[in-house]
């Protein structure tokens, strides 16, 4: 081992409310630490004491603190990988399209937050509903709960939290 194995950023789901690192996506992490990955499990502060976007910012220090720390522990800063099932696999999608926004990082915003590739399960990438297909529950436990205001009230916000609107050529590598 030449002390440069590839690092797996894994992010909890549970809606953005509830939920903790301690229990999820350890048949993956056991899979990839077998093959030589350092994986790294976190948590972030939760809604309804956290209000958006405190959740991504933590996602990203986070990221931050283990691009600058993974060395130590064998891992190679430049091949951070990011997952997350749910709220875990919006903050990963998000994460991965938004290196140094300053908005998502406040506090650190010249950290490195760059992801290599991200591979985030059945989050949810819209919160604007352009589709016409939103759930209305979510949208009214992301109103009441995580953003404390709605959508007609602050569009830009759930723009801004929307995956889908940060697209561009620069993304790192997706596998949805």
């Amino acid at each position: 081992v030449d002390g440069r194995a590839p690092v797996l950023v894994q992010v909890h789901g549970g809606a953005w409310v509830v939920g903790q690192k301690e229990g999820q996506a350890h048949p993956l992490m056991a899979h990839l630490a077998e093959r030589g990955w350092v994986c790294v499990t976190i948590n972030y502060r939760l809604s309804p004491v956290a209000t958006w976007p405190d959740h991504v910012a933590d996602v990203k220090r986070a990221v931050a603190w283990t691009k600058d720390n993974i060395g130590r522990f064998g891992g190679d800063p430049g091949t951070v990988v990011i997952t997350g099932g749910s709220a875990g696999g919006h903050l990963a999608a998000l994460t991965a399209l938004t290196p140094g926004l300053a908005a998502f990082q406040p506090g650190f915003e010249d950290a490195d937050t760059r992801i290599a590739a991200a591979v985030p399960f059945y989050g949810v990438y819209d919160f604007t509903d352009r589709d016409g297909i939103a759930n209305r529950g979510l949208e009214v436990l992301l109103a009441e709960r995580v953003f404390k205001t709605t959508l007609a009230e602050d569009r830009d916000a759930w723009e801004m939290a929307s995956p889908m609107h940060h697209v561009g050529a620069d993304a790192p590598p997706f596998f949805l």
